[in-house]
This record gives C-alpha cells, sequence and structure tokens, in this order.
C-alpha cells in the first residue's frame, strides 16, 4: 500500500492516512457532530424530532404529540437545544421548539428510512 508520499506503508498507516484525508483538521467538527449524534440516540428525542419533522411546535403540543411529561419533555428539550439541534422562541406564554438545521431533518430522515420501513 502507498502513504501520502508514495511511499511503501502498513495497511494500518495507509488507513491512518486515509482518515486524514478525509477528515483533515476536522477534529473539532467531529466532536460536535459525534455529540449530537448522542443526543439523539434516545428513544423520546427521537419522538421529539418525529414531532418537530413538519415544523414548529409549542410545548404543549410536543407534550401531546409525544405522551412526554411536561418535565421531562423540557429536559430533553433543553439538551436538544444545548447540543444545536433544536432552537427555540417564546411568544407571550408560550415556547416554540423547531429543528435547527434542515440537514438534520434530512438525516432523521435517513434514520427512518433505515429502521421505520
Amino acid at each position: 500500500m502507498r502513504g501520502y508520499n508514495g511511499k511503501k506503508v502498513s495497511k494500518n498507516e495507509a488507513l491512518k492516512c486515509d482518515l486524514v484525508e478525509l477528515f483533515g483538521e476536522q477534529e473539532e467538527n467531529i466532536e460536535i457532530a459525534a455529540q449530537s449524534l448522542k443526543v439523539l440516540s434516545h428513544p423520546a428525542r427521537l419522538r421529539i424530532m418525529c414531532a418537530l419533522r413538519d415544523g414548529e411546535q409549542t410545548v404543549q403540543n410536543l407534550e401531546y404529540y409525544t405522551g412526554i411529561r411536561q418535565t421531562t419533555l423540557s429536559q430533553h428539550l433543553s439538551l436538544l437545544k444545548s447540543r444545536g439541534v433544536l432552537v427555540s422562541r417564546r411568544e407571550a406564554t408560550y415556547s416554540f421548539y423547531r429543528i435547527s438545521n434542515k440537514k438534520i431533518i434530512d438525516l432523521f430522515d435517513m434514520i427512518k428510512d433505515v429502521y421505520c420501513t
């Protein structure tokens, strides 16, 4: 196998070279992605994401759609928001949540296609 400079290298060294080529100086982005994916790996949070798939919802609507009690729901929403998965806004006494980035919806759709056929 050949490495960066064309020299013969071991299989492990070649794999390491491939990873550097793929991710380069992306350590911070990889860490952010890993944290975001971890936060999604909870059944209640997946239900929340499903309820938000088609747009913004109030906490009250999310409680109704997901069946998650309001106190527990608020904890999950706070965690999803802190990881950048959701954004929120307040209007009078209501809090509205939505998915922060369309690409997260695309990712969720892929997960749904793989596991919810």
